[in-house]
């Protein structure tokens, strides 16, 4: 497997492009301190055919992208940004990466409130670029399937963060609505449905959609509930039944719609209360 290199390590001449054994690339933009060559390392084995490409900062890895070919630059199917590097990233390499229909972007956050503060100051774009805030403090194996969650084309907040922007978002949609439409009854959000949806799902069920959402695989979920494989099978069938989803990132994204809404509060408000 190829060792995953740093700045120091990469030709600045465009010359990246994945080796014959690798058809994608995963790029990471911040210190070893965070992504770890342990981190780079299971990232390749976990994900077939990806190789791990690691930046100390943004300044660097546009040189690179910026130098590369059309096709070279197809092959960078996610970007992971150190959130200490956000301000740079979204200043100055955002708009390099808007033009790509397909390519993921997330945010690396320390804890929660690392994560209300990048989501406070970047909502708009964090909302219209359909970008995920993931959280480095997971263990590694539940830190792996949010990976794959985002890879697969979801954008995952925490769930106080998602309630926020949605918060924002459904006002904004709502006020415009009636603007335009101002004596057409409303109906009921994307959020609210997925509220209606949740509430057919049995305690048990919720049980396994919580640990779903939370990246947990089949077997880990049957360990924690002391039950079979196959059992968690059939559970997750019938949420996906009941949900009216297709797989399970749908059902994530369905959970992470509704769930601890009533625990967080709005931006706005947040920024009320810090004045």
């Amino acid at each position: 497997m190829s060792q995953p290199r740093g700045p120091e390590g990469h030709p600045v001449n465009g010359d990246i492009a994945p080796s014959a054994t690798h058809s994608a690339i995963f790029t990471f933009i911040g210190t070893r301190r965070l992504f770890s060559e342990v981190v780079l390392r299971t990232i390749e084995n976990e994900f077939q055919g990806v190789e791990a490409k690691l930046f100390n900062d943004v300044a660097t890895w546009q040189v690179v992208y910026s130098n590369q070919t059309p096709p070279e630059r197809q092959a960078t199917r996610l970007v992971i940004v150190d959130e200490r590097q956000a301000e740079e990233f979204m200043s100055s390499a955002l708009s390099e990466l808007r033009v790509r229909e397909g390519i993921r972007i997330a945010f690396g956050v320390r804890d929660m409130a690392s994560a209300m503060r990048l989501a406070e100051r970047w909502v708009d774009e964090i909302a219209s670029a359909e970008m995920s805030l993931l959280p480095m403090n997971l263990n590694l194996t539940a830190w792996i399937q949010l990976i794959r969650l985002i890879d697969c084309g979801a954008n995952y907040l925490p769930a106080p963060i998602f309630n926020c922007i949605a918060h924002e978002s459904d006002v904004q949609n709502n006020r415009a609505e009636m603007i335009k439409h101002p004596h057409r009854p409303q109906s009921l959000s994307e959020r609210e449905a997925s509220a209606c949806r949740m509430a057919d799902l049995t305690p048990r069920e919720r049980e396994v959609l919580s640990l779903v959402a939370a990246g947990r695989p089949n077997k880990a979920i049957a360990n924690d509930l002391s039950v079979s494989a196959h059992t968690i099978k059939l559970h997750i069938h019938r949420i996906m039944t009941k949900l009216g989803v297709s797989n399970r990132t749908e059902a994530a994204i369905c959970f992470h719609n509704t769930n601890a809404r009533g625990n967080s509060a709005s931006l706005r408000e947040m920024r009320r209360s810090g004045d």
